[in-house]
């Protein structure tokens, strides 16, 4: 434990903590000073440099860690004091005259003597008018320049002259040579110096004992050895099974972490700031451990999770020796801590100061090992171990002074997103501001600016009560609860206090005459209609049916049916539809489940009907009942009675019957969505015992309008094509599956029809497109509503006109209903974070039939609602769109974790959806294997040619990350649906294992994969490797990464970090190297003499002919230090080293051949002097040059490549231009020689024999 000094110490912000070891400063001893490295030997790199060399590694052209800080001079600045203050300032700090490269795999900094430093000059009215917004862009553009770390100095500075007493200077450095700490030494040791040089005195500046390299290498050897391993154990078990943070985003994450960013700011009140405070010393912590505190709890509540880790940063610098250096010297914390958020707020607070205290007890350990010691998920798409940072920077006045300059600072636009999210405090004037600077790839401003408005409410909410339970804290405003609740749910519209029969019966005295029913060329007036329910009701009433009494009802689509099933309501029982195609046995289970004393059907159905129920049985089609009376029998029907019972399968696989009464049929009819001419002629083809016949008979029948019974075979989109022309359809509703089925075949099958409804399942968006594309008149509404809700309980109408979203929403809830968002503790979430949808008001059945405690379970009280009333929980998960649409994501019992994330089988299934060549989709986690969770993709292809496993897996690999992206697929002509159309997930079939990878060692067959197998084994230090073995699994990490693309390279295979961050197996490296890398890797064997064309060089000769000027060229600004000696060594070597470099063409007998000519003795380059040329003229000379360099080229005497320097003279600005011709380069040849430049130049300036990496397979075998 530590001391509790120690404890006090840890437990103050990271600038605090500096102050504090200052002024302990004096306790350190002589013998604890950091000793001077050895400088004979490669200078090794920190820790914290390491990962910066990696990343670099990884993304070359990043500026995700460049440093800035920008200052306003006001007065008469003198220029060449400020430019001899920068090469004072670089002389003085060893780090900003440091370079980087590697040895043997490993970083290595080089640190390069004293010299002029540039110092960039702008006028901006020669820019651009020297508005605030064209500064801004400036220094914004010159932020984002990406530096070179194997090129010094990795500092830039830019004046930017905005008036004659006004100028703006930027200093940018790479995050490898400096800190914010360093940025606020350099512009204050910078300020010393240029006072000093405008009085012609020397700047009174503290010696420094130390340097950074010195700092590195006593760094690695102190952290090593039981101390660390000690410290190390502390960090294993805190971040033990430690999962992602995963807030809701805007768009999927990207398959490689980017870095685009932007920022919303916001400031809290001084009397909260004030509050805040009071707590923090009240609980014996700081304002920074509230700040902490308070973002877990609002990330708990975006994420639904409540296991939050964050990051944060301390400055490193422990060690009095350290303060006045410059360089990387931060360190990065996770702060984990589980929240119970019944507990209260304090007592929360209670336990993040206690993590904040152990982690700050524990600093010493570099992020870097941290992070391999815990063995972290490795996913390039995102940051390892925490995903947001949190910080917070007190108000401390710049100590910077240029002379008699005033200064002030200036922000900077455009800051990198390192992480999805980081939490900026700052106090000022005793008020905190703060800032959410994001990543723009994933979150829209209108997220990030909602999350920061909760953060505003919660921190009040907190200052205000701390006690409070976490889950009483508030989030939304006042405003924004009143929209979620009550805003964006349906309207209140008067519903008649009647019955299914008593509105039937008034529609029948309003018309009559008007056809009710039709079935092939027979038709049934609503005179007629109610004639024949009438007496079968009679008949119904004299065998003891009367109030909610089940009726069961077997009979197939036809106008039976619709008597029968209204005869029931007349008689005052409730209806049990009974699906014709369901086994014998589960017809009888539900009969027996509902007690039902009698069970309609006609002859075609009366055996079945005797196999299946052993009570009363009718015949509609009984001659008898034409002695029955016509008018209705008086049966008093209360709203408040049942009217039908349809059973759902049960997740214990008992069936449980939904109870609908009268009331919540009536309410949905009546609905004002289902209004107006679109359901005057609606088709009846569900299945019985599926609750859209509620749609498909009610809506019409009680709005005198037509239901138009479809044939009794398959629906298919010839028999829908045939009953709109036939019977003049104006809407149907289709299931899904079917939809999409009929999307695929016909779409123009819906030419006619008014409105299109579909729903049951996910609805896609492209079976939607295509509908709307054959049929523009066409309206597609995809509603949702489970059984409990009475058929629909939201739609989402996609009008005429109107752009399919990607993801089609479940949308809005119908009239007198309420659709509530709702985390586990029943609380509203916000809008773009998943909850699980609840249902109240209108149509909301009574609940299970004899499962009252089901009921209980699922009909819970609504809090929101008046006294009494309840509301359904569905288990579906879902989220709010920015417009108040419901959007689907999936089943609540379908988030499944595979390595430790935690998925929604949805996301993937819309991923999958968008493929041209996949239809239908599912995905599953299975456990075939004990122990074994994998996800499966089920995959219905859109045509004959399906895609492949391969192509769903690159598919995929684009929009997730690789733990997303199912272990297998399995193809199927149809995807296994239940008898009311939906997706059965039970039938699914188990993948076949035969051919998928396993963990058995399988050797290496390739050159490449030996090669490759051969340098993991001996970075790994193992004894083989197979080609399906994981890197990191085998305990490979970034670091070893770098050593085994060196080791390749040397070898003749091209591999990056990246690649194998990507493909983490010899097999897939190897497979995606290319022809060159993944053939025999040999040596460049025919350096010059005869050589085949290629295919590419037999089309282009076929083509043009003999054409010289067919050239790619580019131009490089080079460094004011150049060695144009090393530069000209350079080009030699890499034209001798590429025999395409070397190629002449010429035609015998009519056939071009081309040959390998040997390497020249005389040098390359060809030179410019530019010196007496006026600088306004010097771009027209550089383009005539360039452009005589380019017509020198000739493909049969040669060159085909040529390289001139133009020099300005000393001091200025050179550049490099270079053309070849098109037939020996291509785009990816270029990086190549550039790479091959770039190196060459290097070892040539350090006076070292120029060594390239192998080209590999001999241009000659390969052509």
């Amino acid at each position: 434990m530590p001391s509790s000094k120690d404890s006090r110490i840890a437990a103050l912000p990271a600038h605090l903590q500096e102050i504090l070891c200052r002024r302990l400063a004096g306790q350190s001893t002589q013998s604890d000073a950091i000793p001077a490295a050895d400088r004979t030997e490669p200078l090794p790199l920190s820790f914290s440099q390491q990962r910066l060399w990696f990343l670099h590694e990884f993304q070359p052209d990043s500026a995700a860690y460049n440093s800035a800080l920008a200052v306003r001079l006001r007065g008469p600045l003198q220029v060449p004091a400020l430019t001899a203050a920068l090469r004072d300032l670089v002389a003085r700090h060893e780090s900003l005259r440091t370079s980087f490269d590697e040895v043997d795999g490993r970083g290595v900094q080089i640190v390069h003597p004293a010299a002029d430093v540039t110092l960039r000059v702008v006028e901006l009215s020669e820019v651009t008018s020297p508005t605030d917004a064209a500064l801004d862009e400036l220094l914004a553009g010159d932020y984002r320049r990406p530096f070179d770390l194997r090129q010094w100095p990795l500092l830039r500075a830019l004046l930017v002259r905005r008036a004659e007493d006004e100028h703006v200077l930027l200093l940018t450095a790479h995050h490898i040579v400096t800190d914010g700490w360093s940025m606020g030494v350099l512009m204050e040791e910078l300020g010393a110096l240029y006072s000093a040089a405008t009085q012609q005195r020397s700047a009174e500046l503290p010696e420094l004992p130390v340097q950074y390299a010195d700092f590195a290498s006593w760094q690695r050897n102190q952290l090593s050895g039981p101390a660390l391993t000690a410290e190390l154990d502390y960090w294993t078990q805190q971040l033990s099974g430690i999962a992602p943070l995963e807030l809701p985003t805007d768009r999927p994450r990207p398959q490689v972490h980017t870095s685009a960013g932007a920022m919303v700011e916001f400031m809290l009140p001084a009397e909260v700031a004030v509050r805040l405070g009071e707590l923090a010393r009240a609980q014996d912590t700081t304002l920074f451990t509230v700040l902490v505190a308070a973002c877990q709890v609002l990330f708990a509540r975006w994420s639904g999770q409540e296991d939050i880790a964050v990051g944060t940063v301390v400055s490193g610098r422990n060690r009095p020796e350290l303060e006045r250096l410059v360089g990387f010297f931060v360190n990065t914390l996770v702060l984990r801590t589980p929240l119970d958020q019944d507990q209260s707020f304090t007592a929360f607070l209670g336990a993040v100061r206690q993590t904040v205290l152990d982690a700050f007890a524990h600093q010493e350990v570099p992020f870097e090992r941290l992070v391999d010691a815990v063995h972290a998920q490795r996913d390039v798409s995102r940051n390892p171990l925490f995903d947001v940072m949190v910080t917070l920077n007190s108000e401390q006045g710049s100590a910077a002074a240029f002379a008699e300059l005033g200064i002030e600072s200036v922000d900077i636009s455009g800051r990198p997103a390192n992480f999805d999210l980081t939490c900026e405090f700052q106090v000022i004037a005793g008020e905190v501001r703060g800032a959410f600077i994001y990543r723009t790839d994933l979150f829209d401003a209108a997220t990030v600016e909602r999350m920061a408005a909760h953060l505003q409410v919660l921190l009040p909410g907190i200052a205000a009560d701390p006690d409070q339970p976490v889950a009483q804290l508030p989030l939304l405003s006042a405003a924004e609860r009143d929209q979620l609740l009550v805003g964006w749910n349906g309207a209140d519209r008067a519903v008649p206090a009647e019955t299914v029969p008593g509105l039937f019966a008034a529609q029948v005295t309003r018309t009559p005459d008007a056809v009710a029913v039709v079935s092939g060329d027979a038709c049934l007036s609503y005179r007629e209609l109610d004639a024949r329910a009438n007496r079968l009701a009679h008949r119904l009433v004299n065998m003891g049916v009367g109030a909610e009494q089940r009726v069961g009802v077997l009979l197939g689509r036809s106008v039976d049916f619709v008597v029968a099933e209204l005869a029931v309501l007349k008689a005052g029982g409730a209806y049990l539809p009974v699906d014709v195609r369901a086994p014998v046995s589960r017809m009888r289970q539900l009969l027996a489940d509902a007690g039902a004393a009698v069970l309609i059907t006609d002859e075609a159905w009366s055996a079945t009907a005797g196999d299946a129920h052993t009570g009363q049985i009718v015949l509609v089609s009984d001659h008898s009942l034409a002695d029955a009376p016509e008018s209705a029998p008086v049966v008093a029907v209360d709203p408040e009675q049942l009217a039908y019972v349809i059973y759902t399968s049960g997740s214990t696989g008992v069936p449980k019957g939904v109870a609908v009464r009268h009331r919540d049929v009536v309410a949905f009819a009546c609905d004002g969505c289902l209004s107006g001419s679109a359901h005057k002629r609606v088709l009846l083809h569900s299945p019985a015992a599926f609750d859209a016949t509620t749609y498909e008979l009610w809506v019409p029948l009680l709005n005198g309008g037509q239901v138009v019974v479809a044939p009794p075979i398959d629906i298919d989109a010839e028999v829908i094509r045939q009953m709109i022309t036939r019977h003049g359809l104006t809407a149907v509703f289709l299931t899904s599956g079917l939809f999409r089925l009929v999307a695929q075949e016909a779409p123009e099958s819906f030419a006619g029809v008014q409105e299109v409804w579909t729903g049951g399942d996910m609805v896609s968006a492209a079976a939607v497109r295509r509908v709307k594309a054959a049929c523009p008149d066409v309206v597609v509404v995809d509603v949702y509503g489970p059984t409990e809700t009475t058929a629909f309980a939201s739609y989402y109408r996609m009008a005429v006109g109107q752009p399919v979203p990607e993801v089609i929403p479940i949308g809005y809830p119908l009239d007198n209903t309420r659709m509530y968002v709702l985390d586990a503790r029943l609380r509203p979430v916000p809008v773009g974070v998943a909850g699980e949808l609840y249902i109240a008001g209108a149509g909301l059945a009574r609940g299970y039939l004899h499962r009252p405690g089901l009921t209980a379970a699922r009909f819970i009280a609504n809090p929101f609602g008046a006294p009494g009333e309840r509301m359904y929980r569905s288990g579906d998960v879902v989220r709010r769109g920015p417009d108040g649409e419901v959007v689907y994501l999936g089943r609540a019992d379908e988030q499944v974790k595979i390595r430790g994330f935690r998925i929604e089988l949805g996301e993937i299934e819309a991923a999958l959806a968008t493929h041209p060549g996949v239809d239908q989709v599912v995905v599953a986690a299975r456990e075939d294997q004990p122990g074994t969770k994998r996800l499966v993709g089920y995959v219905v292809p859109a045509g004959d040619d399906a895609p492949t496993v391969a192509q769903l897996r690159a598919y995929l690999g684009e929009v997730l990350p690789d733990y997303m992206v199912p272990a297998a697929f399995v193809m199927l002509e149809t995807l296994p649906l239940s008898p009311t159309g939906k997706v059965d997930r039970k039938a699914l079939p188990a993948p076949e294992l035969i051919g998928e990878p396993t963990a058995e060692f399988v050797a290496p067959q390739t050159a490449a994969e030996r090669v490759l197998a051969e340098v993991w084994a001996s970075v790994l230090g193992i004894e083989r490797v197979g080609v399906h073995d994981n890197f990191f699994e085998l305990g490979g990490d970034s670091i070893l990464s770098i050593q085994v693309v060196s080791r390749a390279r040397r070898a003749g295979v091209r591999v990056s970090t990246k690649d194998i961050f990507l493909r983490q197996t010899i097999a897939e490296l190897a497979a995606n190297l290319g022809a060159g890398a993944a053939s025999e890797q040999l040596d460049e064997v025919v350096i010059a003499g005869p050589a085949p064309l290629t295919p590419i060089q037999h089309w282009f000769f076929a083509t043009y002919g003999e054409l010289s000027h067919f050239n790619q060229s580019f131009v490089l600004e080079m460094a004011e230090d150049l060695d144009i000696d090393a530069l000209s060594a350079a080009v030699d070597a890499v034209v001798a080293h590429h025999p395409a470099l070397r190629m002449r063409f010429s035609q015998q007998d009519g056939e071009w051949r081309q040959d390998i000519v040997p390497a020249e003795t005389s040098a390359v380059l060809d030179r410019c002097d530019l010196s007496d040329v006026e600088s306004g003229d010097r771009l027209v000379v550089l383009e005539r040059t360039a452009s005589a360099a380019a017509a020198g080229l000739s493909i049969t005497e040669g060159p085909v490549l040529r390289a001139v320097h133009c020099d300005a003279g000393p001091g200025q600005r050179s550049w490099l231009f270079v053309a070849v011709h098109h037939l020996v380069v291509d785009g990816v040849s270029w990086r190549i020689l550039l790479s091959d430049l770039e190196l060459a130049y290097h070892q040539a300036c350090r006076g070292e024999s120029i060594e390239l990496d192998p080209v590999g397979t001999a241009f000659t075998q390969w052509a």
